[in-house]
């Protein structure tokens, strides 16, 4: 395995490109006619002027909208195409006021560049077009066909993004031999344990479904309220299913992770960790300790909206909560909503999907022995030598989902060094990334790209 080593010191323009591309406005809505289009088109205008060479050595088609697909062939035709993936859109701002600095700034404010895509995930599109420039110029041409898919509605589902570009890669017979999206990062200080900071490579996603449950009862005067309502109904179904998680479950990916990361730790976690079939009520015990961990062993139900009567003095007739559901490998969104129906039922609720057609069933898992795995390692070990790569179950939905069936295997990372307090600004206020750290997310992709 070959590859082009690039020092961060290589991509001085790449914070300013980066900048340019949060200043547009991409914030994606599951009602089309609520998204700003200017936003999308204003950026999709703006590439060729930020990547010249890369639009004039590389071939872009649209197949919708919101779908960009660049594909750079390779000298080799027998070797299966690598995809790289990647999405311009964001999530609503949220209270502005929260903001240090505005989340479309892209202000650039001692080494941190801030605002929404700094972290999720304009961040990987740009580090990974930047890479092509730099490659580009030194004259690289790849042995395998490299596609980059970048989709503009990541973050309500990707139908017309990644799902467009799926299709279209389906229709024209293309198979993959991998592809990497954005995914676990490099974790710092998730393990107190942890010895080195941890690359962590998600080789499998949870499932994703949002359920609505559904409390009836009798309206009226709030001045004369029954024992039970609607809403102390819901509450109650709530509490039961909190109260009762899903059971443990040390998956096959859990145990890869393991079993790798026995490889650097001290004793007694070598032994835990290694021989997990011994040892795995003391692991499932200390994983549900804390919300990150948990979420690696067991599907999980999180209660996010809540609607009852619309008035202050008057008794719901119709109570309802949206749960959020991940669903661990191995588990279905029919056996999950049995079970969750079953501890609701005794309060007189039901569960059903909220939206017909959004539910994603957990992924399956992509192997560390694949050929994909072994670029990615490369790769890593030459921008972030400091990290241990680890395969990791993935929690959050990618756009991964619309190219199982276009790939031999899917990884999903992202290539930035990340604390729990830098974790919780995604989604949330003050969004940013470091400069070192983005410039060196892209030395991650100018390595991986100059491997294939």
């Amino acid at each position: 395995m070959t590859s082009l080593e690039a020092k961060t010191s290589a991509f001085p323009g790449l914070a300013k490109k980066l900048s340019r591309l949060i200043q547009f406005a991409t914030v994606s809505s599951y009602t089309v006619t609520d998204e700003v289009e200017e936003g999308f088109s204003g950026l999709i205008d703006e590439l060729p002027l930020l990547f010249p060479k890369l639009h004039r050595a590389l071939k872009l088609e649209k197949p919708s909208d919101r779908a960009l697909l660049y594909t750079w062939k390779g000298s080799d035709p027998s070797l299966a195409p690598a995809i790289l993936c990647a999405h311009f859109d964001v999530v609503p701002e949220g209270n502005s006021q929260d903001w240090e600095q505005g989340a479309f700034s892209g202000a650039i404010v001692d080494g941190q560049l801030w605002g929404r895509g700094s972290q999720d995930i304009k961040v990987l599109m740009a580090s990974i077009m930047e890479a092509a420039e730099q490659l580009l110029d030194q004259g690289f041409k790849p042995r395998r066909t490299i596609l980059f898919a970048f989709g503009g509605d990541e973050e309500v589902g990707g139908t017309r993004g990644a799902g467009a570009i799926a299709r279209h890669l389906a229709e024209k017979g293309v198979r993959a031999s991998f592809l990497v999206d954005e995914g676990g990062p490099i974790s710092i200080g998730m393990l107190s344990f942890a010895p080195r900071p941890l690359a962590l490579v998600g080789v499998a996603e949870k499932g994703y479904a949002d359920l609505l449950v559904t409390t009836k009862g009798k309206g009226g005067h709030a001045s004369m309220p029954p024992k039970d309502s609607a809403t102390v109904n819901l509450a109650k179904a709530i509490v039961a299913m909190q109260n009762k998680p899903f059971p443990a479950r040390i998956t096959g990916t859990l145990k890869a992770f393991l079993r790798r990361l026995s490889m650097i730790s001290a004793q007694p976690y070598r032994f835990l960790f290694r021989f997990a079939g011994l040892t795995a009520p003391f692991i499932k015990a200390a994983f549900s300790a804390t919300p990150t961990t948990n979420a690696l062993i067991r599907s999980t139900v999180a209660c996010t909206m809540l609607k009852g009567s619309p008035k202050e003095n008057v008794l719901a007739e119709k109570a309802q909560a949206t749960l959020n559901v991940r669903i661990l490998p191995g588990e279905s969104s029919v056996s999950v909503i049995d079970r969750l129906n079953a501890l609701a039922a005794p309060f007189g609720a039901e569960v059903k999907v909220k939206h017909e057609g959004q539910v994603v069933e957990a992924s399956n898992e992509s192997s560390t022995e694949h050929e994909g795995w072994g670029y990615i390692e490369h790769a890593l070990s030459l921008s972030h030598p400091e990290a241990f790569c680890l395969p990791f179950l993935f929690s959050a939905a990618t756009d991964t989902k619309h190219y199982r069936d276009i790939a031999e295997a899917i990884y999903r990372f992202t290539a930035l060094p990340q604390s729990q307090e830098d974790l919780a600004r995604v989604h949330a206020a003050n969004e940013r990334v470091k400069i070192s750290d983005l410039e060196r997310c892209a030395s991650f992709y100018t390595n991986l790209i100059g491997s294939l």
